[in-house]
Formats: structure tokens, C-alpha cells, sequence
């Protein structure tokens, strides 16, 4: 049964053209997250669901290495102190989820900007 399972999502990958390695990432992969070479350093099993690793990583996978959302507000605080900061949001605090604005494998998005019309640009 579990050769079966293995053979069935080799030849879905295969038909899918995606690698089976565990460190051979997507091609639109970011740069800045290319030089980890490790899909598991953020698709943990601790953020499997149902077994599957290769769902959306939960903001602890992303604040392990990125620092917590205070080190992320200071890092990203603008020097006009009437400009917003996308990481010290009074709507949202640290409540959200880090992926609703940044996407690994595909264009971020300024989910503020929705509303608003802020100068963040989406990191490509």
C-alpha cells in the first residue's frame, strides 16, 4: 500500500513537472529564501495537516528566522513617523497571519492596500 501511495505522487510530481528531492524547491522560488536549499526548514511536519508538510507555513516557521513581530516593526520602521509601518498594524496587531501579505511561491501582496493606498511595495 505505501509503494502505491510513493509510486502514485512520484508520477504526480513527474506529470506535474516537480522535483521528488526534499531540498529542490519551486523555480519561482524567492532569492532571499533560494540559499536555504531546504523545502523542510518551512513546510515542518509540526505544520503538516493531514501528513502533508507542503501546506502554507504558520507564522512560527516564518518569526524563527525573521525575529519576532517587535524585531519586524523596528526593522521596517519608517523614518517619517506619520508614514505607516506594514509590521506595527493598529487593525491587525500580531494577529495576522504572516502569508496573507507574503507569498514564497508566487507575487506578495499589500493586503493593506486593499483599503488603503500606501507606498509598500509587494516583494517579487
Amino acid at each position: 500500500m505505501l509503494k502505491t501511495k510513493l509510486f502514485a505522487a512520484a508520477m504526480l510530481a513527474a506529470a506535474l513537472g516537480l522535483s521528488t528531492t526534499a531540498n529542490a524547491g519551486p523555480a519561482e522560488l524567492k532569492p532571499h529564501h533560494k540559499a536555504l536549499g531546504d523545502c523542510a526548514l518551512c513546510h515542518t511536519q509540526e505544520n503538516a495537516v493531514a501528513g502533508n508538510a507542503f501546506v502554507v507555513p504558520d507564522n512560527k516557521a516564518c518569526l524563527a528566522c525573521h525575529g519576532s513581530w517587535q524585531d519586524l516593526a523596528e526593522k521596517t520602521k519608517p523614518t517619517d513617523p506619520h508614514e505607516p509601518n506594514p509590521h506595527k498594524s493598529h487593525h491587525y496587531g500580531e494577529n495576522m497571519s504572516c502569508t496573507a501579505c507574503h507569498a514564497e511561491h508566487k507575487e506578495s501582496r499589500v493586503i493593506c492596500n486593499d483599503c488603503h493606498a500606501f507606498p509598500f511595495k509587494p516583494m517579487k
